[in-house]
């Protein structure tokens, strides 16, 4: 078992060496502090490890073992700051100081140990050779030094755990979770092992604390994807970057989202982060639209800002999984000026329906479905209107004739109204069926006629309707045109005649 446990310490000494080689290569970066100290920390004890065991000097050899007592509580102390950093909560400053204190009174005891013999009833003209160190009975406060330091590093622990248990759902956390218990294990065995089973002179305590440090190393530094990021170079492209984005992990739960996004919806980074990316998005529906391609002819969304979102996926080096890069390019002043451009071309500025291009553009990508009705209209007597009282009058009945369609119609949600020509108009309704569209087309009539000719709107109005969804479009229009052509061979003549006679009656004067 002896010779088990020197070959687990030679292993431990090379793996102690690999982190603070990658960790010196990034020595310029701010993020994971702690955990930089925390490898460096243990570096040093694999230093004090090695010089403990080939070091002539017996003094030498008594107080490099003794340094072994304060940078347990260091390691721990260490550890609890690096699960701060990780969590991205701030390192509270008493506790900084309450166990800078600690371990600054730790040291004292240790180096001092050969006069008082708290931790070690051992001093160090005692001392034969190393292995004394770990045959030696346990000083009066080694127990409590040993339960102090795991007590510090249960409470990192804990911490790992409660930020864990609230992003389980993420890959790269299930890592870390799995790591971190594995660690924990290790630890509490190689312990366990030390006090109670065997009595051999290697410091399992060291072995195991190497072993934590490196899982935290790998899990946190080496596969965080936002420090790859970072210390890649690519990080600065994205802390300055003007587009807003958000970085997910294989799966789309979010690991990281531009403070711009979280400033302006008043989002918390607690409530984002692991979050699939799909969830936020519905969060924001009332706010945000996101979209691949522009739709011009939907303008349900005015009041929301417009994100024209761009997804790619990354690999990063050293990494296993992938992840996706979300660009969302405001917009929201783009998209407003499609829809005034959209306003002009799609709709008629003086009665503010759809124009012959909107409907052109729905009856192109019509597709047949049952209770569809056609219903054409045309105003009559525009031109005489135009010609005998002016182009104001004309304007006006348009206008009346317009406002009318969209009052009867109002409560009818799926419809389009067009003007598709100087007097001519079209409205196609879905879903409705025929004896209420002929209620609608009586409401009309009746609202247009007026004893006072002068308040008079003249409409010839045809109907077509498709019950089953197996007619052409474009035949139903055929048809409902070829009513209303009926309906205005008559009708027409009678209202000209009387507004003739309402001409020549309050003598108006022909333009």
């Amino acid at each position: 078992m002896q010779t088990f446990f020197e070959i687990v310490l030679i292993i431990t000494i090379f793996l102690s060496i690999i982190p603070v080689i990658n960790m010196f290569r990034n020595r310029n970066d701010k993020k994971y502090a702690c955990l930089k100290i925390l490898i460096y920390a243990t570096f040093f004890w694999t230093i004090l490890i090695v010089l403990e065991r080939v070091a002539s000097s017996h003094v030498l050899i008594y107080y490099v073992g003794m340094l072994g007592y304060p940078l347990k509580l260091l390691f721990a102390a260490l550890m609890l700051c690096t699960i701060f950093e990780y969590v991205e909560k701030i390192f509270p400053k008493p506790l900084k100081v309450i166990l800078g204190v600690l371990v600054l009174l730790d040291l004292i005891v240790a180096l001092s140990n050969s006069s008082t013999l708290l931790f070690l009833d051992l001093n160090h003209n005692q001392l034969s050779s190393f292995n004394d160190l770990y045959t030696s009975n346990h000083g009066p406060l080694f127990i409590y030094h040993l339960a102090l330091s795991y007590l510090v590093a249960l409470c990192a622990i804990v911490l790992l755990i409660v930020f864990l248990s609230k992003r389980k759902g993420i890959r790269q956390y299930k890592e870390v979770t799995r790591m971190m218990v594995v660690s924990v294990c290790a630890v509490i065995l190689f312990n366990a092992i030390q006090l109670l089973v065997f009595d051999i002179n290697i410091n399992l305590t060291y072995i195991s604390l190497v072993f934590v440090a490196y899982i935290l190393y790998d899990v946190i530094y080496r596969k965080d994807m936002v420090f790859n990021l970072r210390t890649s170079g690519r990080g600065e492209i994205l802390s300055n970057m003007r587009e807003m984005y958000i970085l997910t992990d294989a799966e789309k739960r979010i690991i990281e989202i531009s403070p711009l996004i979280i400033e302006k919806y008043q989002l918390s980074l607690d409530e984002v982060i692991g979050q699939r990316f799909e969830d936020i998005v519905s969060r924001l529906d009332d706010k945000v639209v996101l979209y691949s391609d522009y739709k011009t002819f939907e303008d349900s969304n005015s009041d929301k800002d417009h994100y024209h979102l761009r997804e790619k996926e990354f690999y990063l080096k050293g990494m296993k999984d992938s992840g996706h890069m979300i660009l969302l390019y405001d917009e929201t002043q783009v998209y407003s000026l499609l829809r005034e451009l959209n306003q002009l071309s799609n709709y008629d500025m003086m009665t503010g329906l759809n124009n012959r291009n909107y409907i052109e553009y729905k009856l192109k990508h019509y597709q047949a479905k049952s209770l569809t009705s056609v219903i054409s209209l045309d105003l009559n007597g525009l031109k005489i209107n135009n010609d005998y009282l002016g182009h104001e009058r004309g304007d006006f009945l348009l206008k009346s004739l317009s406002h009318q369609i969209k009052k009867v119609f109002s409560d009818i949600p799926k419809k389009d109204i067009a003007r598709i020509g100087g007097d001519e108009f079209i409205i196609l309704v879905y879903g409705i069926q025929a004896d209420q569209i002929n209620q609608k087309i009586s409401d009309l009539q009746m609202v247009c006629e007026n004893e006072d000719i002068e308040k008079t709107i003249s409409v010839s109005i045809g109907f077509a309707f498709d019950e089953k969804g197996d007619q052409n479009i474009y035949d139903l229009i055929q048809t409902a045109d070829a009513r209303m052509y009926d309906m205005k061979s008559t009708a027409s003549k009678a209202y000209r005649q009387k507004l003739i006679e309402f001409i020549e009656l309050k003598d108006k004067v022909i333009r």
